[in-house]
């Protein structure tokens, strides 16, 4: 698995987060939970449950683990603001992860489906104008611009010649 050395740095913080949090709710900290924050940890980009519980798998073949254990530890994870909820494609929540991660919104291809994430200072200062001036709280900000990406253009502009 290519991992960054970024990446992984963030994963004992991310566990040590989780375990606070934990401590907290008063709930128990699971091996299993801690295995799914090292996965999300470990990658990079988005992600959503399917395809996390498949990496899961394929990197701990031997681990006893429920695709339920997946889908119910994801909104502890949001809530302990580790992870969020990113984009929706085709019916399915994308997930990212928060740490580590800067605030940034995304391009989304309408023709291969890549996703690319880029930061406007600008944007991000006009979002915040306006909330302020309708008085609302951001927590987050997740915009998508979708169109073409320069490969698919060029795709769409040979097939309308």
């Amino acid at each position: 698995m290519k991992t960054s050395p970024k990446i992984n740095s963030k994963i004992d913080e991310a566990i040590s987060l989780f375990r606070r949090y934990c401590v907290q709710k008063k709930m128990r900290y699971t091996p299993e939970r801690e295995m799914i924050i090292k996965e999300i940890y470990n990658s990079d980009g988005h992600f959503n449950v399917d395809h996390l519980f498949s990496k899961i798998r394929k990197e701990n073949p031997h681990a006893k683990m429920a695709k339920t254990s997946v889908y119910r530890s994801i909104p502890l994870f949001m809530d302990a603001k580790l992870l969020r909820e990113s984009l929706t494609r085709a019916g399915q929540v994308l997930y990212e992860r928060t740490l580590g991660h800067f605030d940034h919104d995304h391009f989304r291809c309408v023709g291969c489906g890549k996703l690319v994430e880029f930061y406007s200072r600008a944007l991000e200062q006009a979002q915040k104008k306006i909330c302020e001036k309708e008085k609302f709280k951001i927590l987050w900000r997740t915009n998508v611009i979708n169109g073409y990406c320069p490969q698919c253009m060029d795709h769409q502009m040979s097939v309308h010649k």
